[in-house]
């Protein structure tokens, strides 16, 4: 079962966030709050948010800023905030967290985030000390060149088109070379997964692919440069972390960013870390061919002590 309840976002409005849990059980084993990644919302999330509640959990997760039910008009979409974009969305994250953990206190609490959410939740974990158990990293990336390159483009493009433009250069910079290793494309979105009815799927969402403004790729930037240093990752709290993506995930440069960003996770010192490549997976592995066997493995470590 799932129900909609509210919580006050860090630029003071108050947003929708979704709960799933089974409620004819007594007892649960936890709760996981999950982050979704960009141009997407928490809906896509159902499925496997129903298989934690299936077994076992409640899982709650909201749309950022700019995405989703989040926004109250078109315009909204793609934008985060006016000022510290990045740190906005950061910040909401940590605001649902305190906010279910009073609902549900003394209760396992595990955090996952997807693509750009794997980053916010990665800001996060650098930022706050909450009471996590466990952090779950899908798809994330571990760009390290070419960020402060973006930035300066950026920087000019909105001297003369302003903080709210969608600038098709700006976006086939970022992502246009996705589809690249897949062909001939079917789509632009085949980089998802090789699961079709999914794709085709996330290209009839209107909620969906809606470019960002040139202010929200720039906080993008931002939040992605500040990851991409030691001494920033230095700061991660020290709880068991799982990270894991396809080996055909151009986000993560195919495993190989992923690597990366474990090797700077261990460098900081973080105790239990796991690494999973899943063979010929693309971006999204909670809705890839093989998507069971994804969700099983994360319910497996979840539930390892």
């Amino acid at each position: 079962m799932e129900f909609i309840d509210n919580f006050q976002s860090s630029i003071g409005r108050q947003i929708p966030y979704k709960e799933w849990k089974k409620e004819e059980l007594n007892e649960y084993k936890g709760v996981v709050q999950l982050v979704h990644g960009m141009q997407e919302h928490i809906d896509r999330y159902s499925d496997f948010a129903n298989f934690l509640a299936e077994n076992g959990y409640i899982v709650v997760g909201h749309s950022h800023l700019g995405h989703g039910d989040s926004v109250t008009t078109k315009e909204e979409y793609g934008y985060f905030a006016e000022k510290d974009g990045w740190w906005r969305l950061v910040e909401d994250v940590h605001l649902l967290q305190n906010k279910v953990q009073k609902k549900y206190p003394d209760m396992n609490y595990i955090i996952m985030g997807h693509s750009m959410g794997s980053l916010v939740v990665r800001s996060y974990l650098t930022k706050y000390k909450d009471n996590i158990s466990k952090a779950i990293i899908s798809g994330t990336s571990g760009q390290k060149y070419g960020l402060i390159a973006g930035q300066v483009l950026i920087n000019i493009i909105k001297l003369a088109k302003g903080d709210h433009y969608r600038s098709q250069l700006v976006e086939k910079l970022i992502t246009g070379s996705f589809n690249d290793n897949f062909k001939p494309n079917r789509t632009n979105a085949d980089w998802l997964s090789r699961d079709e009815k999914q794709v085709d799927k996330y290209l009839a969402d209107e909620k969906c692919g809606i470019n960002f403004t040139l202010q929200a790729y720039q906080d993008l930037l931002k939040g992605t440069r500040y990851l991409s240093k030691q001494r920033n990752v230095n700061k991660t709290l020290n709880v068991p972390m799982l990270l894991f993506s396809g080996t055909k995930d151009p986000v993560g440069a195919n495993g190989k960013g992923v690597i990366r960003v474990y090797r700077m996770l261990k460098k900081a010192g973080l105790e239990f870390v796991t690494l999973k490549l899943f063979e010929d997976g693309r971006h999204e592995m909670l809705n890839e061919t093989n998507k069971e066997e994804v969700y099983q493995f994360i319910l497996d470590w979840i539930e390892q002590r």
